[in-house]
Protein backbone atom coordinates (compact mmCIF):
# COMPACT_ATOMS: atom_id res chain seq x y z
CA UNK A 1 0.00 0.00 0.00
CA UNK A 2 1.09 3.02 -0.39
CA UNK A 3 2.34 5.81 2.07
CA UNK A 4 -0.46 7.79 1.69
CA UNK A 5 -3.06 5.06 1.91
CA UNK A 6 -1.55 3.74 5.16
CA UNK A 7 -1.97 7.35 6.83
CA UNK A 8 -5.52 7.35 5.94
CA UNK A 9 -5.97 4.30 7.43
CA UNK A 10 -4.16 4.75 10.72
CA UNK A 11 -6.06 8.28 10.80
CA UNK A 12 -9.52 6.36 10.10
CA UNK A 13 -8.77 3.71 12.34
CA UNK A 14 -7.31 4.99 15.43
CA UNK A 15 -8.48 5.50 18.96
CA UNK A 16 -8.35 5.53 22.82
CA UNK A 17 -8.47 2.27 24.15
CA UNK A 18 -10.08 2.11 27.81
CA UNK A 19 -8.88 -0.15 30.38
CA UNK A 20 -10.83 -2.28 32.94
CA UNK A 21 -9.56 -0.10 35.72
CA UNK A 22 -11.13 3.40 34.02
CA UNK A 23 -14.19 4.62 36.00
CA UNK A 24 -17.57 6.41 35.26
CA UNK A 25 -17.52 9.21 37.29
CA UNK A 26 -20.13 11.79 38.89
CA UNK A 27 -17.96 15.11 40.04
CA UNK A 28 -14.73 13.48 39.65
CA UNK A 29 -16.24 10.79 42.22
CA UNK A 30 -16.04 6.98 40.80
CA UNK A 31 -18.93 5.08 40.50
CA UNK A 32 -18.36 2.01 38.40
CA UNK A 33 -15.61 0.67 36.28
CA UNK A 34 -15.18 0.11 32.77
CA UNK A 35 -15.07 -3.74 33.41
CA UNK A 36 -18.81 -3.56 35.21
CA UNK A 37 -19.46 -2.05 31.85
CA UNK A 38 -18.13 -4.90 29.49
CA UNK A 39 -19.62 -7.38 32.00
CA UNK A 40 -23.04 -5.50 31.34
CA UNK A 41 -22.53 -6.01 27.83
CA UNK A 42 -20.81 -8.95 27.24
CA UNK A 43 -21.35 -11.22 29.79
CA UNK A 44 -23.02 -13.85 27.81
CA UNK A 45 -20.25 -14.58 25.56
CA UNK A 46 -22.66 -17.71 24.11
CA UNK A 47 -23.98 -14.96 21.88
CA UNK A 48 -21.00 -13.19 21.02
CA UNK A 49 -19.68 -15.65 17.94
CA UNK A 50 -19.01 -13.12 15.60
CA UNK A 51 -16.68 -11.06 18.08
CA UNK A 52 -15.21 -13.86 19.99
CA UNK A 53 -13.96 -15.56 16.37
CA UNK A 54 -12.77 -11.88 15.39
CA UNK A 55 -10.54 -11.68 18.38
CA UNK A 56 -9.40 -14.97 18.00
CA UNK A 57 -7.93 -14.01 14.47
CA UNK A 58 -6.69 -11.04 15.88
CA UNK A 59 -4.75 -12.86 18.22
CA UNK A 60 -3.64 -15.26 16.07
CA UNK A 61 -2.07 -12.30 13.86
CA UNK A 62 -0.48 -10.80 17.22
CA UNK A 63 -3.37 -7.46 16.56
CA UNK A 64 -3.66 -5.76 19.85
CA UNK A 65 -6.99 -3.33 18.51
CA UNK A 66 -9.60 -3.77 16.07
CA UNK A 67 -9.51 -1.61 13.35
CA UNK A 68 -13.23 -1.07 12.64
CA UNK A 69 -14.77 0.43 15.58
CA UNK A 70 -14.92 3.76 14.68
CA UNK A 71 -15.18 3.89 10.98
CA UNK A 72 -17.07 1.75 8.20
CA UNK A 73 -13.95 0.22 6.93
CA UNK A 74 -15.52 -2.51 4.96
CA UNK A 75 -12.98 -4.80 6.25
CA UNK A 76 -11.84 -6.02 10.19
CA UNK A 77 -7.76 -6.26 10.22
CA UNK A 78 -5.37 -5.53 8.11
CA UNK A 79 -2.35 -7.78 8.61
CA UNK A 80 1.25 -6.92 6.30
CA UNK A 81 -0.37 -5.16 3.85
CA UNK A 82 -3.90 -7.01 3.13
CA UNK A 83 -7.12 -6.70 4.55
CA UNK A 84 -9.39 -9.49 6.21
CA UNK A 85 -12.66 -10.30 6.48
CA UNK A 86 -13.58 -12.44 9.70
CA UNK A 87 -17.22 -14.48 9.48
CA UNK A 88 -18.63 -16.63 12.29
CA UNK A 89 -20.89 -19.34 12.22
CA UNK A 90 -21.95 -22.26 14.78
CA UNK A 91 -24.19 -25.32 15.19
CA UNK A 92 -25.40 -23.97 18.46
CA UNK A 93 -27.11 -20.42 19.04
CA UNK A 94 -27.94 -19.19 22.49
CA UNK A 95 -31.54 -18.16 21.24
CA UNK A 96 -32.06 -21.71 20.13
CA UNK A 97 -31.73 -24.15 23.73
CA UNK A 98 -33.78 -27.20 22.15
CA UNK A 99 -31.70 -28.69 19.01
CA UNK A 100 -28.82 -27.83 16.75
CA UNK A 101 -29.22 -25.26 14.03
CA UNK A 102 -29.72 -27.09 9.96
CA UNK A 103 -28.14 -23.89 8.28
CA UNK A 104 -25.28 -22.65 8.38
CA UNK A 105 -24.21 -19.27 6.27
CA UNK A 106 -21.61 -16.53 6.03
CA UNK A 107 -22.33 -12.91 5.07
CA UNK A 108 -20.05 -12.16 1.83
CA UNK A 109 -22.12 -8.71 0.64
CA UNK A 110 -20.17 -6.59 -1.50
CA UNK A 111 -19.83 -2.98 -0.02
CA UNK A 112 -17.84 -0.10 -1.04
CA UNK A 113 -15.27 2.00 1.22
CA UNK A 114 -14.19 5.59 -0.21
CA UNK A 115 -10.98 5.47 1.41
CA UNK A 116 -8.24 2.58 0.99
CA UNK A 117 -7.38 3.72 -2.35
CA UNK A 118 -10.76 4.08 -3.88
CA UNK A 119 -11.61 7.59 -3.42
CA UNK A 120 -14.63 8.07 -5.03
CA UNK A 121 -15.54 4.51 -6.78
CA UNK A 122 -18.87 3.59 -5.30
CA UNK A 123 -19.05 0.56 -7.04
CA UNK A 124 -20.00 -2.30 -4.91
CA UNK A 125 -17.05 -5.06 -4.19
CA UNK A 126 -15.80 -6.99 -1.72
CA UNK A 127 -13.35 -4.64 0.32
CA UNK A 128 -10.98 -7.24 1.96
CA UNK A 129 -8.51 -9.10 0.44
CA UNK A 130 -8.51 -12.65 2.68
CA UNK A 131 -11.56 -13.82 3.90
CA UNK A 132 -11.48 -16.20 7.20
CA UNK A 133 -14.62 -18.67 7.75
CA UNK A 134 -14.93 -19.48 11.59
CA UNK A 135 -17.26 -22.34 13.18
CA UNK A 136 -17.35 -23.32 16.57
CA UNK A 137 -18.34 -26.97 15.80
CA UNK A 138 -19.33 -27.74 19.06
CA UNK A 139 -22.80 -29.23 19.10
CA UNK A 140 -23.93 -29.55 22.30
CA UNK A 141 -27.38 -27.58 22.97
CA UNK A 142 -26.98 -27.49 26.67
CA UNK A 143 -23.29 -26.55 26.99
CA UNK A 144 -22.26 -23.82 24.76
CA UNK A 145 -18.41 -23.45 24.21
CA UNK A 146 -17.51 -20.41 23.22
CA UNK A 147 -14.04 -19.84 25.10
CA UNK A 148 -12.90 -23.40 24.41
CA UNK A 149 -10.30 -22.41 21.29
CA UNK A 150 -10.45 -26.64 20.45
CA UNK A 151 -13.84 -26.61 19.06
CA UNK A 152 -12.84 -23.26 16.77
CA UNK A 153 -12.07 -24.39 12.88
CA UNK A 154 -11.22 -21.61 10.66
CA UNK A 155 -11.53 -22.08 6.71
CA UNK A 156 -8.93 -19.07 5.00
CA UNK A 157 -9.69 -17.87 0.74
CA UNK A 158 -8.58 -15.39 -0.62
CA UNK A 159 -11.38 -12.89 -1.99
CA UNK A 160 -10.84 -13.72 -5.78
CA UNK A 161 -11.83 -16.92 -4.94
CA UNK A 162 -14.67 -15.84 -3.75
CA UNK A 163 -15.46 -13.51 -6.57
CA UNK A 164 -14.62 -16.32 -9.15
CA UNK A 165 -16.90 -18.36 -7.61
CA UNK A 166 -20.41 -16.12 -7.70
CA UNK A 167 -19.49 -14.56 -11.01
CA UNK A 168 -19.30 -18.09 -12.55
CA UNK A 169 -22.61 -18.96 -10.70
CA UNK A 170 -24.02 -15.44 -12.76
CA UNK A 171 -24.35 -13.81 -9.20
CA UNK A 172 -21.43 -11.60 -8.35
CA UNK A 173 -23.30 -9.84 -5.88
CA UNK A 174 -24.21 -12.72 -4.25
CA UNK A 175 -24.94 -11.92 -0.05
CA UNK A 176 -24.31 -15.45 1.59
CA UNK A 177 -22.30 -18.69 1.31
CA UNK A 178 -22.95 -21.92 2.62
CA UNK A 179 -20.50 -23.67 4.89
CA UNK A 180 -20.25 -26.92 2.30
CA UNK A 181 -19.32 -24.60 -0.11
CA UNK A 182 -16.55 -22.85 1.94
CA UNK A 183 -15.58 -26.23 2.89
CA UNK A 184 -15.18 -27.29 -1.13
CA UNK A 185 -13.08 -24.90 -1.52
CA UNK A 186 -10.61 -24.09 1.49
CA UNK A 187 -10.07 -28.24 1.83
CA UNK A 188 -9.32 -29.16 5.47
CA UNK A 189 -9.95 -25.92 8.01
CA UNK A 190 -7.01 -25.45 10.42
CA UNK A 191 -6.79 -24.84 14.25
CA UNK A 192 -6.40 -22.21 15.79
CA UNK A 193 -2.56 -22.69 16.34
CA UNK A 194 -1.61 -23.11 12.57
CA UNK A 195 -3.97 -20.46 11.64
CA UNK A 196 -1.73 -17.73 11.44
CA UNK A 197 0.66 -20.29 9.52
CA UNK A 198 -1.99 -20.38 6.69
CA UNK A 199 -2.70 -16.83 7.01
CA UNK A 200 1.02 -16.34 6.30
CA UNK A 201 1.35 -18.65 3.51
CA UNK A 202 -1.86 -16.85 1.11
CA UNK A 203 0.14 -13.59 2.12
CA UNK A 204 3.18 -15.19 0.92
CA UNK A 205 1.57 -16.23 -2.55
CA UNK A 206 -0.16 -13.11 -3.20
CA UNK A 207 3.12 -11.54 -2.66
CA UNK A 208 4.69 -13.68 -5.28
CA UNK A 209 1.91 -12.88 -7.83
CA UNK A 210 1.38 -9.40 -7.01
CA UNK A 211 4.42 -7.61 -6.09
CA UNK A 212 4.47 -3.87 -4.50
CA UNK A 213 5.10 -1.76 -7.10
CA UNK A 214 8.43 0.50 -6.21
CA UNK A 215 7.94 2.71 -3.70
CA UNK A 216 5.10 1.15 -1.29
CA UNK A 217 5.21 -0.64 1.44
CA UNK A 218 3.57 -3.26 3.44
CA UNK A 219 1.54 -2.47 6.22
CA UNK A 220 2.65 -3.55 10.16
CA UNK A 221 3.02 -6.96 11.22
Amino acid sequence: MTAQIEKTRTDNTSYHSYQEADHFEISGRPIFSVLDFWKYCYGDLASQSPAIAEFLVAKALHIEKAENVTYWTAYDMSYRGVRIEVKATEYVHSWNKTRVSKVRTFSIAPSNNRYWGNTGDRKLSRQNDIYVFCINTNQEVQKPQPLNIDYWKFYVLETRRINQYTEKNGNPNQKKISLNVIKQMAGVPVNWSDLRNKIDQIVDERAIEQPNPEGETSGSD
